[in-house]
């Protein structure tokens, strides 16, 4: 069941002070830290912390509504929630009581916010979770070696969950690795390089892990275990209602300008037109089939196992893909050309929705792993082998 006191105070916070920084975040590619202190001070950046640990221990209905309720102001500023919170996700199904008390008020107490790092220059993360970023154990200690591509939070994170193989593992699903490294360990450097087209304010350059040293208590569970835990699959989840809530927010522009806009010499809204009427029908229909796909994903997330919610998250994340990439974009037709300029958050949608969709699982892997499910071959969202 939803909490919606949850979800108005999201949509609250990001009506008055988050989307208003959208566009500055976007313009100088910079993590969004003054919004990511907005959503500590409200309570949200523990959305995924237990309440045993002073968090609000979110349900998934709950927590997809309240992405949603941001993602339409600020895609970036969702985004990296969505990235921390899955982090918290894997430390409450990982890690040890120590670990959990540590690191979960960290957020509470602190506002810490934690990045997950698995991306690499040879890795598909749709295709296999073989790392070449290695960690191998050094007396009581350990040591991380590797290239990691889209370090999303990168100098705005206090901790980075890395995605290693242990050296010597073996196979990838007794050799995958979860190490939480402080942000101020020596041996962490980036590149600094982040100008790109769309989610602009999630920060996410190249970094380089030289001899990076942690604690034996750094790494969270055993190797292998991570894929087993029905976390992973959460991201997928996520990442459809990030893209719906941008599309919303896209839609919901769309509508308050056709309503204000007056046209000459009738001296009426464009939302007299019939044309537009059309247009604006169309896709609210769609978008509408859409959020029903992942609502009805994130109500039944508790009781699947992790092969159920690899179906649900691929179906929602697939819909909602296409849905939002053809809502933004319409939606520019619809405004006309003040669509176009970057006053308006029409264009930022757009930009954002398009490198939305490079996150994976990709789009053939969905409908493949949705086809296979369909044939009764059931098949996880992400393919652990080589």
């Amino acid at each position: 069941m939803v909490d919606r006191s949850i979800v108005e105070r999201a949509a609250r916070l990001t009506r008055e002070t988050i989307a208003p920084r959208a566009a500055t975040y976007d313009r100088d590619a910079v993590n969004p830290v003054d919004s990511w202190r907005d959503l500590w001070r409200e309570g949200l950046l523990a959305a995924a912390v237990p309440r045993a640990h002073g968090g609000l221990g979110l349900d998934m209905p709950t927590y997809v509504g309240m992405i949603r309720a941001i993602a339409g102001g600020c895609a970036s500023t969702a985004m990296t929630l969505h990235m921390h919170s899955t982090v918290l996700r894997f430390i409450g199904a990982l890690g040890t009581d120590a670990q959990q008390r540590r690191y979960f008020d960290e957020v509470v107490r602190h506002g810490k916010l934690f990045a997950s790092w698995g991306s690499e220059p040879a890795v598909s993360l749709s295709r296999t979770f073989l790392m070449e970023t290695a960690i191998r154990p050094d007396g009581d200690e350990y040591v991380v070696d590797g290239i990691k591509y889209f370090c999303t939070m990168a100098l705005g994170a206090s901790y980075y969950m890395i995605w290693c193989a242990l050296e010597g593992g073996g196979e990838i699903g007794k050799s995958l690795t979860l190490a939480v490294v402080p942000a101020e360990t020596p041996g962490i450097a980036t590149d600094g390089k982040w100008n790109t087209l769309g989610m602009r304010g999630t920060y996410s350059p190249s970094v380089t892990l030289t001899g990076v040293r942690v604690p034996a208590d750094a790494l969270l569970g055993r190797p292998g275990m991570a894929l087993g835990t029905g976390v992973i699959e959460g991201f997928g989840l996520g990442y459809a209602a990030i893209y719906l809530g941008i599309a919303e927010g896209s839609l919901d522009f769309a509508v308050d300008y056709a309503r204000k806009r007056i046209v000459r010499p009738e001296n009426v809204p464009v939302a007299n037109d019939p044309t537009v009427q059309r247009h604006i029908g169309d896709l609210r229909v769609h978008l509408d089939a859409a959020l029903y796909v992942l609502e009805h994903a994130a109500e039944g997330w508790e009781s699947a196992d992790p092969v159920g919610r690899g179906v649900l998250a691929n179906k929602a994340k697939y819909l909602a893909t296409e849905t939002a990439l053809d809502v933004t974009s319409k939606v520019i037709q619809v405004v006309g050309g003040r669509g176009a300029y970057r006053d308006y958050p029409a264009e930022r949608a757009l930009r954002d929705v398009r490198t939305s969709t490079l996150m994976p699982p990709t789009v053939d892997r969905m409908l493949e792993a949705i086809g296979k499910s369909a044939l009764g071959l059931d098949t996880p969202m992400f393919n652990v082998k080589s």
